[in-house]
Protein backbone atom coordinates (compact mmCIF):
# COMPACT_ATOMS: atom_id res chain seq x y z
CA UNK A 1 0.00 0.00 0.00
CA UNK A 2 1.55 3.27 -1.13
CA UNK A 3 2.30 5.97 1.41
CA UNK A 4 1.43 9.63 0.98
CA UNK A 5 5.07 10.39 0.20
CA UNK A 6 5.30 7.66 -2.47
CA UNK A 7 2.06 8.83 -4.09
CA UNK A 8 3.42 12.34 -4.41
CA UNK A 9 5.49 11.22 -7.38
CA UNK A 10 2.44 9.77 -9.19
CA UNK A 11 0.57 11.87 -11.74
CA UNK A 12 -3.18 11.48 -11.30
CA UNK A 13 -5.36 11.62 -14.38
CA UNK A 14 -9.12 11.91 -14.58
CA UNK A 15 -11.07 8.70 -15.05
CA UNK A 16 -12.11 8.19 -18.66
CA UNK A 17 -15.59 9.21 -19.77
CA UNK A 18 -16.41 5.54 -20.30
CA UNK A 19 -15.33 4.60 -16.77
CA UNK A 20 -17.31 7.43 -15.22
CA UNK A 21 -20.31 6.52 -17.32
CA UNK A 22 -20.32 2.95 -16.03
CA UNK A 23 -20.38 4.16 -12.44
CA UNK A 24 -23.01 6.81 -13.20
CA UNK A 25 -25.27 4.19 -14.76
CA UNK A 26 -25.15 2.08 -11.61
CA UNK A 27 -25.94 5.11 -9.46
CA UNK A 28 -28.80 6.21 -11.73
CA UNK A 29 -30.39 2.80 -11.38
CA UNK A 30 -29.91 2.67 -7.61
CA UNK A 31 -27.40 -0.19 -7.90
CA UNK A 32 -25.24 1.16 -5.07
CA UNK A 33 -23.41 -2.06 -4.30
CA UNK A 34 -22.43 -2.44 -7.94
CA UNK A 35 -21.33 1.21 -8.13
CA UNK A 36 -19.08 0.82 -5.09
CA UNK A 37 -17.66 -2.47 -6.37
CA UNK A 38 -16.92 -0.89 -9.76
CA UNK A 39 -15.16 2.07 -8.17
CA UNK A 40 -13.09 -0.36 -6.13
CA UNK A 41 -12.00 -2.12 -9.33
CA UNK A 42 -11.15 1.22 -10.99
CA UNK A 43 -9.23 2.51 -7.96
CA UNK A 44 -5.67 3.40 -8.94
CA UNK A 45 -2.95 5.86 -7.81
CA UNK A 46 -2.74 7.12 -11.39
CA UNK A 47 -6.46 7.83 -11.80
CA UNK A 48 -8.47 9.98 -9.41
CA UNK A 49 -12.17 9.37 -8.91
CA UNK A 50 -14.72 11.99 -9.93
CA UNK A 51 -15.70 14.49 -7.25
CA UNK A 52 -19.36 13.57 -7.78
CA UNK A 53 -18.58 9.92 -7.05
CA UNK A 54 -16.73 10.74 -3.83
CA UNK A 55 -19.59 13.02 -2.78
CA UNK A 56 -22.12 10.25 -3.31
CA UNK A 57 -19.88 7.77 -1.49
CA UNK A 58 -19.84 10.15 1.48
CA UNK A 59 -23.62 10.40 1.33
CA UNK A 60 -23.99 6.60 1.27
CA UNK A 61 -21.44 6.20 4.07
CA UNK A 62 -23.51 8.50 6.29
CA UNK A 63 -26.60 6.32 5.95
CA UNK A 64 -27.64 3.79 8.62
CA UNK A 65 -26.11 0.33 8.48
CA UNK A 66 -29.64 -1.00 9.06
CA UNK A 67 -31.85 0.96 6.63
CA UNK A 68 -35.41 1.83 7.67
CA UNK A 69 -38.36 0.13 6.04
CA UNK A 70 -40.24 1.78 3.20
CA UNK A 71 -43.13 2.68 5.50
CA UNK A 72 -40.82 4.59 7.84
CA UNK A 73 -39.53 6.92 5.15
CA UNK A 74 -40.85 10.39 4.43
CA UNK A 75 -39.49 11.92 1.23
CA UNK A 76 -39.89 15.69 1.39
CA UNK A 77 -38.76 16.50 -2.14
CA UNK A 78 -41.12 14.30 -4.14
CA UNK A 79 -44.38 16.16 -4.95
CA UNK A 80 -46.39 13.01 -5.56
CA UNK A 81 -46.30 9.72 -3.71
CA UNK A 82 -43.63 7.57 -5.35
CA UNK A 83 -43.98 3.86 -5.78
CA UNK A 84 -42.36 1.50 -3.31
CA UNK A 85 -39.97 0.38 -6.03
CA UNK A 86 -38.82 3.98 -6.57
CA UNK A 87 -38.35 4.52 -2.85
CA UNK A 88 -36.43 1.30 -2.48
CA UNK A 89 -34.02 2.41 -5.19
CA UNK A 90 -33.09 5.46 -3.14
CA UNK A 91 -32.22 3.55 0.04
CA UNK A 92 -28.65 2.17 0.13
CA UNK A 93 -28.48 -1.30 1.65
CA UNK A 94 -26.42 -1.99 4.74
CA UNK A 95 -23.93 -3.84 2.52
CA UNK A 96 -23.57 -0.79 0.28
CA UNK A 97 -23.11 1.52 3.29
CA UNK A 98 -20.31 -0.61 4.75
CA UNK A 99 -18.68 -1.00 1.34
CA UNK A 100 -18.78 2.77 0.76
CA UNK A 101 -17.10 3.38 4.11
CA UNK A 102 -14.31 0.91 3.30
CA UNK A 103 -13.84 2.38 -0.16
CA UNK A 104 -13.48 5.93 1.16
CA UNK A 105 -10.68 4.75 3.44
CA UNK A 106 -9.05 2.97 0.51
CA UNK A 107 -9.21 6.09 -1.66
CA UNK A 108 -7.61 8.12 1.16
CA UNK A 109 -4.62 5.76 1.02
CA UNK A 110 -4.45 5.17 -2.74
CA UNK A 111 -4.98 8.67 -4.09
CA UNK A 112 -3.76 12.12 -3.15
CA UNK A 113 -5.50 14.07 -0.37
CA UNK A 114 -6.10 16.92 -2.81
CA UNK A 115 -7.99 14.68 -5.23
CA UNK A 116 -10.21 13.10 -2.58
CA UNK A 117 -10.54 16.23 -0.42
CA UNK A 118 -11.89 18.18 -3.39
CA UNK A 119 -15.30 16.68 -2.60
CA UNK A 120 -15.35 18.20 0.89
CA UNK A 121 -17.19 21.43 1.65
CA UNK A 122 -15.15 24.24 3.15
CA UNK A 123 -15.55 27.82 4.31
CA UNK A 124 -15.83 30.13 1.33
CA UNK A 125 -16.51 27.24 -1.04
CA UNK A 126 -18.06 28.68 -4.24
CA UNK A 127 -20.00 25.42 -4.73
CA UNK A 128 -22.45 26.65 -2.11
CA UNK A 129 -23.74 29.05 -4.77
CA UNK A 130 -26.63 27.23 -6.45
CA UNK A 131 -26.02 28.95 -9.79
CA UNK A 132 -22.45 27.72 -9.82
CA UNK A 133 -23.61 24.18 -9.16
CA UNK A 134 -26.23 24.36 -11.91
CA UNK A 135 -23.78 25.81 -14.41
CA UNK A 136 -21.16 23.21 -13.57
CA UNK A 137 -23.53 20.24 -13.36
CA UNK A 138 -21.42 17.09 -13.47
CA UNK A 139 -24.28 14.74 -14.33
CA UNK A 140 -24.58 13.33 -10.84
CA UNK A 141 -28.02 14.86 -10.38
CA UNK A 142 -29.38 12.15 -12.65
CA UNK A 143 -28.48 9.65 -9.93
CA UNK A 144 -31.32 8.57 -7.66
CA UNK A 145 -29.38 10.03 -4.72
CA UNK A 146 -27.69 12.82 -6.71
CA UNK A 147 -29.98 15.65 -5.55
CA UNK A 148 -29.83 14.48 -1.93
CA UNK A 149 -26.03 14.15 -2.02
CA UNK A 150 -25.71 17.86 -2.90
CA UNK A 151 -26.21 18.54 0.82
CA UNK A 152 -22.55 17.54 1.19
CA UNK A 153 -21.40 20.37 -1.09
CA UNK A 154 -23.81 22.85 0.48
CA UNK A 155 -22.61 22.26 4.07
CA UNK A 156 -20.66 25.01 5.80
CA UNK A 157 -17.77 22.65 6.48
CA UNK A 158 -17.02 18.97 6.83
CA UNK A 159 -18.03 19.18 10.52
CA UNK A 160 -21.63 19.92 9.48
CA UNK A 161 -22.16 16.62 7.70
CA UNK A 162 -21.28 14.69 10.88
CA UNK A 163 -24.27 16.03 12.81
CA UNK A 164 -27.00 13.59 13.78
CA UNK A 165 -29.44 13.07 10.91
CA UNK A 166 -27.79 15.61 8.61
CA UNK A 167 -28.56 13.69 5.41
CA UNK A 168 -32.10 12.82 6.54
CA UNK A 169 -33.37 16.41 6.74
CA UNK A 170 -34.74 16.69 3.21
CA UNK A 171 -31.62 18.44 1.87
CA UNK A 172 -32.13 18.52 -1.87
CA UNK A 173 -31.36 20.66 -4.89
CA UNK A 174 -33.16 22.48 -7.70
CA UNK A 175 -32.17 22.16 -11.33
CA UNK A 176 -33.70 22.44 -14.78
CA UNK A 177 -34.17 19.30 -16.82
CA UNK A 178 -33.13 19.01 -20.43
CA UNK A 179 -36.69 19.62 -21.66
CA UNK A 180 -36.87 22.93 -19.80
CA UNK A 181 -39.18 21.82 -17.03
CA UNK A 182 -37.89 22.56 -13.57
CA UNK A 183 -37.57 19.73 -11.12
CA UNK A 184 -38.06 21.15 -7.65
CA UNK A 185 -35.85 19.92 -4.83
CA UNK A 186 -35.83 22.06 -1.71
CA UNK A 187 -32.58 23.02 0.01
CA UNK A 188 -33.01 25.64 2.71
CA UNK A 189 -30.13 27.71 4.04
CA UNK A 190 -31.46 27.13 7.54
CA UNK A 191 -30.59 23.46 7.15
CA UNK A 192 -26.90 24.31 7.25
CA UNK A 193 -27.21 27.07 9.84
CA UNK A 194 -28.68 24.74 12.47
CA UNK A 195 -26.47 21.73 11.79
CA UNK A 196 -25.47 21.35 15.43
CA UNK A 197 -28.83 21.50 17.17
CA UNK A 198 -28.63 17.69 17.35
CA UNK A 199 -25.76 15.45 18.42
CA UNK A 200 -22.58 16.85 16.93
CA UNK A 201 -21.46 13.41 15.72
CA UNK A 202 -24.35 11.16 14.76
CA UNK A 203 -24.35 7.45 15.40
CA UNK A 204 -23.90 6.73 11.68
CA UNK A 205 -21.15 9.34 11.21
CA UNK A 206 -18.30 7.88 13.27
CA UNK A 207 -16.77 6.07 10.31
CA UNK A 208 -16.92 9.30 8.28
CA UNK A 209 -15.15 11.18 11.07
CA UNK A 210 -12.50 8.45 11.10
CA UNK A 211 -12.11 8.83 7.34
CA UNK A 212 -11.82 12.62 7.55
CA UNK A 213 -9.07 12.33 10.15
CA UNK A 214 -7.25 9.77 8.01
CA UNK A 215 -7.47 12.12 5.04
CA UNK A 216 -6.11 15.03 7.10
CA UNK A 217 -3.29 12.83 8.41
CA UNK A 218 -2.35 11.80 4.88
CA UNK A 219 -2.41 15.45 3.80
CA UNK A 220 -0.22 16.37 6.77
CA UNK A 221 2.38 13.70 5.93
CA UNK A 222 2.44 14.82 2.32
CA UNK A 223 3.00 18.47 3.30
CA UNK A 224 5.86 17.43 5.58
CA UNK A 225 7.48 15.43 2.80
CA UNK A 226 7.34 18.54 0.62
CA UNK A 227 9.07 20.55 3.36
CA UNK A 228 5.94 22.71 3.69
CA UNK A 229 5.58 22.07 7.42
CA UNK A 230 3.70 19.36 9.28
CA UNK A 231 0.13 20.53 8.85
CA UNK A 232 -2.90 19.73 6.72
CA UNK A 233 -4.13 22.41 4.35
CA UNK A 234 -7.39 20.48 3.99
CA UNK A 235 -7.89 20.82 7.74
CA UNK A 236 -7.02 24.52 7.58
CA UNK A 237 -9.86 25.02 5.09
CA UNK A 238 -12.27 23.69 7.73
CA UNK A 239 -11.55 26.68 10.01
CA UNK A 240 -13.32 29.98 9.27
CA UNK A 241 -10.93 32.66 7.98
CA UNK A 242 -10.60 35.83 10.08
CA UNK A 243 -13.04 38.60 9.25
CA UNK A 244 -10.25 40.79 7.94
CA UNK A 245 -9.27 38.09 5.45
CA UNK A 246 -5.67 38.15 6.68
CA UNK A 247 -3.78 36.76 9.65
CA UNK A 248 -4.03 33.49 11.53
CA UNK A 249 -7.24 31.54 11.88
CA UNK A 250 -8.52 30.89 15.38
CA UNK A 251 -12.21 29.86 15.45
CA UNK A 252 -11.95 26.17 16.36
CA UNK A 253 -15.10 26.00 18.49
CA UNK A 254 -16.90 23.31 16.46
CA UNK A 255 -13.99 20.86 16.05
CA UNK A 256 -13.15 21.29 19.74
CA UNK A 257 -16.72 20.31 20.60
CA UNK A 258 -16.25 17.24 18.41
CA UNK A 259 -12.98 16.39 20.14
CA UNK A 260 -14.49 16.64 23.61
CA UNK A 261 -17.54 14.68 22.46
CA UNK A 262 -15.18 11.91 21.35
CA UNK A 263 -13.55 11.92 24.78
CA UNK A 264 -16.97 11.45 26.41
CA UNK A 265 -17.45 8.12 24.64
CA UNK A 266 -16.87 4.82 26.43
CA UNK A 267 -15.59 3.31 23.18
CA UNK A 268 -11.78 3.55 23.21
CA UNK A 269 -11.54 3.82 19.44
CA UNK A 270 -13.86 6.82 19.44
CA UNK A 271 -11.79 8.43 22.18
CA UNK A 272 -8.71 7.94 20.01
CA UNK A 273 -10.44 9.80 17.20
CA UNK A 274 -10.57 12.80 19.52
CA UNK A 275 -6.87 12.47 20.34
CA UNK A 276 -5.92 12.11 16.67
CA UNK A 277 -7.96 15.16 15.70
CA UNK A 278 -6.46 17.15 18.57
CA UNK A 279 -2.96 16.17 17.40
CA UNK A 280 -3.76 17.48 13.92
CA UNK A 281 -4.85 20.83 15.37
CA UNK A 282 -1.79 20.99 17.62
CA UNK A 283 0.46 20.51 14.60
CA UNK A 284 -1.48 23.19 12.74
CA UNK A 285 -1.08 25.55 15.70
CA UNK A 286 2.71 25.24 15.36
CA UNK A 287 2.44 27.10 12.04
CA UNK A 288 1.49 30.74 11.36
CA UNK A 289 -1.89 29.54 10.08
CA UNK A 290 -3.55 28.85 13.46
CA UNK A 291 -3.12 31.03 16.54
CA UNK A 292 -1.86 28.75 19.32
CA UNK A 293 -2.76 31.07 22.18
CA UNK A 294 -6.33 31.45 20.94
CA UNK A 295 -6.61 27.72 20.33
CA UNK A 296 -5.61 27.06 23.94
CA UNK A 297 -8.02 29.76 25.16
CA UNK A 298 -10.87 28.20 23.18
CA UNK A 299 -10.15 24.71 24.56
CA UNK A 300 -9.92 26.18 28.04
CA UNK A 301 -13.36 27.75 27.72
CA UNK A 302 -14.86 24.46 26.55
CA UNK A 303 -13.23 22.59 29.42
CA UNK A 304 -14.61 25.24 31.73
CA UNK A 305 -18.09 24.37 30.49
CA UNK A 306 -17.74 20.59 30.23
CA UNK A 307 -15.48 19.83 33.20
CA UNK A 308 -12.09 18.18 33.44
CA UNK A 309 -13.01 14.52 33.75
CA UNK A 310 -11.75 13.62 30.26
CA UNK A 311 -8.69 15.87 30.32
CA UNK A 312 -6.24 13.15 31.51
CA UNK A 313 -7.28 10.79 28.70
CA UNK A 314 -6.98 13.56 26.13
CA UNK A 315 -3.50 14.59 27.26
CA UNK A 316 -2.13 11.07 27.59
CA UNK A 317 -3.04 9.98 24.05
CA UNK A 318 -1.49 12.91 22.17
CA UNK A 319 1.39 12.13 19.82
CA UNK A 320 4.69 13.19 21.47
CA UNK A 321 6.36 16.05 19.62
CA UNK A 322 7.79 19.50 20.23
CA UNK A 323 4.45 21.01 19.18
CA UNK A 324 2.60 18.78 21.65
CA UNK A 325 4.95 19.67 24.51
CA UNK A 326 4.48 23.37 23.82
CA UNK A 327 0.70 22.97 23.67
CA UNK A 328 0.57 21.00 26.93
CA UNK A 329 2.72 23.59 28.69
CA UNK A 330 0.45 26.44 27.63
CA UNK A 331 -2.76 24.60 28.54
CA UNK A 332 -1.53 23.26 31.89
CA UNK A 333 -0.04 26.60 32.83
CA UNK A 334 -3.36 28.32 32.13
CA UNK A 335 -5.31 25.70 34.08
CA UNK A 336 -3.02 25.98 37.10
CA UNK A 337 -2.66 29.75 36.95
CA UNK A 338 -6.39 30.31 36.82
CA UNK A 339 -7.00 27.70 39.52
CA UNK A 340 -4.57 29.57 41.73
CA UNK A 341 -6.31 32.88 41.06
CA UNK A 342 -9.67 31.25 41.73
CA UNK A 343 -8.45 30.13 45.14
CA UNK A 344 -7.59 33.72 46.01
CA UNK A 345 -11.05 34.90 44.96
CA UNK A 346 -12.88 31.91 46.38
CA UNK A 347 -14.07 33.76 49.45
CA UNK A 348 -15.56 36.50 47.30
CA UNK A 349 -17.07 34.70 44.29
CA UNK A 350 -18.43 31.21 43.72
CA UNK A 351 -18.62 29.86 40.21
CA UNK A 352 -22.09 28.47 39.62
CA UNK A 353 -22.51 25.30 37.58
CA UNK A 354 -25.16 26.87 35.38
CA UNK A 355 -22.83 29.72 34.48
CA UNK A 356 -20.11 27.46 33.09
CA UNK A 357 -21.75 26.94 29.72
CA UNK A 358 -22.53 30.65 29.48
CA UNK A 359 -18.94 31.55 30.26
CA UNK A 360 -17.75 29.29 27.45
CA UNK A 361 -20.06 31.08 25.02
CA UNK A 362 -19.00 34.49 26.25
CA UNK A 363 -15.35 33.56 25.94
CA UNK A 364 -15.94 32.62 22.30
CA UNK A 365 -17.72 35.94 21.73
CA UNK A 366 -14.86 37.77 23.40
CA UNK A 367 -12.40 36.01 21.15
CA UNK A 368 -14.55 36.93 18.17
CA UNK A 369 -14.70 40.64 19.01
CA UNK A 370 -11.21 41.22 20.38
CA UNK A 371 -9.02 38.71 18.61
CA UNK A 372 -10.60 38.30 15.22
CA UNK A 373 -7.57 39.90 13.65
CA UNK A 374 -4.21 38.45 14.61
CA UNK A 375 -0.88 40.12 14.11
CA UNK A 376 2.79 39.28 14.06
CA UNK A 377 2.89 39.68 17.82
CA UNK A 378 0.52 36.75 18.30
CA UNK A 379 2.79 34.64 16.12
CA UNK A 380 5.79 35.65 18.19
CA UNK A 381 3.94 34.48 21.30
CA UNK A 382 4.04 30.94 19.92
CA UNK A 383 7.78 30.79 20.42
CA UNK A 384 7.59 32.00 24.02
CA UNK A 385 8.30 29.34 26.62
CA UNK A 386 7.48 30.10 30.27
CA UNK A 387 10.44 30.45 32.60
CA UNK A 388 11.37 27.84 35.16
CA UNK A 389 10.30 30.27 37.88
CA UNK A 390 6.81 30.51 36.39
CA UNK A 391 6.57 26.72 36.12
CA UNK A 392 7.51 26.34 39.78
CA UNK A 393 4.90 28.92 40.74
CA UNK A 394 2.22 26.94 38.90
CA UNK A 395 3.26 23.75 40.69
CA UNK A 396 2.36 25.37 44.01
CA UNK A 397 -1.37 25.32 43.11
CA UNK A 398 -3.51 23.28 45.50
CA UNK A 399 -6.69 21.31 44.81
CA UNK A 400 -9.79 23.49 44.89
CA UNK A 401 -13.39 22.66 45.73
CA UNK A 402 -14.65 25.14 43.18
CA UNK A 403 -12.68 25.93 40.07
CA UNK A 404 -13.80 23.54 37.34
CA UNK A 405 -13.86 20.69 39.92
CA UNK A 406 -10.04 20.66 40.00
CA UNK A 407 -9.85 17.58 42.21
CA UNK A 408 -6.57 16.27 43.52
CA UNK A 409 -6.25 13.45 40.92
CA UNK A 410 -6.84 15.89 38.05
CA UNK A 411 -4.55 18.47 39.64
CA UNK A 412 -1.74 15.93 39.98
CA UNK A 413 -2.18 14.89 36.36
CA UNK A 414 -2.04 18.49 35.14
CA UNK A 415 1.13 19.11 37.18
CA UNK A 416 2.68 15.91 35.86
CA UNK A 417 1.96 16.90 32.26
CA UNK A 418 3.32 20.40 32.86
CA UNK A 419 6.65 19.41 34.37
CA UNK A 420 7.16 16.42 32.05
CA UNK A 421 6.39 18.45 28.91
CA UNK A 422 8.59 21.29 30.12
CA UNK A 423 11.51 18.93 30.74
CA UNK A 424 11.11 17.22 27.37
CA UNK A 425 10.79 20.52 25.53
CA UNK A 426 13.88 21.93 27.24
CA UNK A 427 15.85 18.83 26.25
CA UNK A 428 15.08 19.49 22.57
CA UNK A 429 16.30 23.10 22.68
CA UNK A 430 19.86 24.17 21.98
CA UNK A 431 22.15 24.93 24.91
CA UNK A 432 21.69 28.65 24.31
CA UNK A 433 17.88 28.38 24.29
CA UNK A 434 17.50 26.35 27.48
CA UNK A 435 16.36 28.03 30.69
CA UNK A 436 19.40 28.52 32.95
CA UNK A 437 17.37 28.12 36.16
CA UNK A 438 15.97 24.83 34.91
CA UNK A 439 19.42 23.51 34.07
CA UNK A 440 20.65 24.53 37.53
CA UNK A 441 17.81 22.53 39.11
CA UNK A 442 18.91 19.47 37.17
CA UNK A 443 22.61 19.88 38.00
CA UNK A 444 22.08 20.57 41.71
CA UNK A 445 19.62 17.73 42.25
CA UNK A 446 16.91 20.19 43.21
CA UNK A 447 14.66 18.97 40.39
CA UNK A 448 14.40 15.61 42.12
CA UNK A 449 13.48 17.31 45.40
CA UNK A 450 10.89 19.41 43.58
CA UNK A 451 9.28 16.26 42.16
CA UNK A 452 9.22 14.59 45.57
CA UNK A 453 7.58 17.66 47.10
CA UNK A 454 4.92 18.10 44.42
CA UNK A 455 4.05 14.40 44.31
CA UNK A 456 4.40 13.61 48.01
CA UNK A 457 0.84 12.40 48.49
CA UNK A 458 0.33 8.86 49.69
CA UNK A 459 -1.75 7.60 46.76
CA UNK A 460 -1.07 5.47 43.65
CA UNK A 461 -1.24 8.37 41.18
CA UNK A 462 1.28 10.44 43.08
CA UNK A 463 3.62 7.46 43.39
CA UNK A 464 3.45 6.65 39.66
CA UNK A 465 3.95 10.25 38.55
CA UNK A 466 6.93 10.61 40.86
CA UNK A 467 8.60 7.45 39.54
CA UNK A 468 8.01 8.33 35.89
CA UNK A 469 9.40 11.84 36.26
CA UNK A 470 12.45 10.67 38.19
CA UNK A 471 13.19 8.06 35.55
CA UNK A 472 13.01 10.63 32.73
CA UNK A 473 15.29 13.17 34.38
CA UNK A 474 18.27 11.74 32.46
CA UNK A 475 16.49 12.62 29.21
CA UNK A 476 15.89 16.18 30.40
CA UNK A 477 19.57 16.79 31.10
CA UNK A 478 20.85 15.15 27.90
Amino acid sequence: MASAVERDETVEHEMSTHQRGLVDTCLEEGQFESAVALLEQLRSPSHKPAISHIRQLIYIALQPEHPPSIHEIVIADVPSSPSKATLKKRIPSGTAVLAARRLLNSFAITNSPEAIGAALPFYGDPRKDESVIRAGDDGSLESVIGPQSMCISRAKSCWSILAQGYTQRGHTFSMSSDNGRKRSHNLNEDDTVNDFENTIVGGDAWSTLDWLILLFEQDEMLAESRASGRFSNLLLQQIPPPRSGTGSRWDTAIPLRIILFCMEQTNIRRQMLGSRLMTLFINLSATPHLDLSMFVASLYSHLNAAGLEKLPALLSNLYPSTSTYRFKIMLCRKLLSDASHEQVRDGQTRVQARARALRATRTEESINSHFGETSASSQAAKSLIPSCVEIMRCLETRASSSFMTMTQPVLLRVKFELINSYGLLQSELTAEERDSDWMSLLRDGKANKLIETVFSFDNPDSHIFREVLQSTMLIWSS
